[in-house]
């Protein structure tokens, strides 16, 4: 009989514990396959979701459903090679009008987190301030510039912010 080992600590899982993961596992490769497509037509799994925000790292470009319709498209810059945006299926889980970076010294106005980065979260802002009060990559947008998270003119990250709810399902691809 089958007994699969699958804790880090060497120790067997219960049959039931088992199953959990592989439906976890085969949700997760499913979230992975999501398409533009997937994301216009506003299904997965059947279901109809209500917002969905699609990011292409390579194109560097946001699109915004809502029912199945484009409501918002937008240029963006993600992070640079070296601190790379991250690839995957996520939701909003933070939303602060205007957060501000210890580690940058810099203020990120509309701000939606959607992942940790070790003791930071990544997420969606408009043009970073430094304490100064300038605008760090204006005139910049379309190519890769920021330290991980996705950044957009100010007037269309306050679209979004004010558009998205915490939870809005968020897909970022190359």
């Amino acid at each position: 009989m089958f007994s699969p080992c699958i804790d880090m600590r060497g120790k067997c899982l219960p049959r039931f514990a088992w199953i959990t993961v592989m439906v976890v596992v085969i949700m997760t490769l499913q979230f992975a396959a999501v398409t533009p497509a997937q994301a216009q037509d506003s299904t997965l799994y059947g279901k109809v979701l209500d917002k969905v925000i699609y990011v292409s790292l390579s194109q560097q470009r946001v699109w915004a459903y809502q029912g199945g319709k484009l409501i918002y498209k937008f240029v963006v810059s993600t992070g640079i090679p070296t601190r790379a945006t991250k690839p995957g299926t996520f939701r909003i889980k933070t939303k602060i009008r205007e957060a501000w970076s210890n580690v940058w010294q810099l203020r990120m106005p509309y701000w939606m987190g959607i992942y940790d980065v070790g003791r930071v979260e990544n997420g969606f802002h408009a043009l970073p301030i430094n304490k100064r009060g300038g605008k760090l990559w204006a005139g910049l947008l379309g190519r890769p510039v920021s330290f991980g998270c996705i950044v957009l003119d100010d007037p269309d990250a306050a679209a979004l912010y004010e558009w998205a709810d915490m939870g809005t399902l968020v897909i970022i691809r190359y």
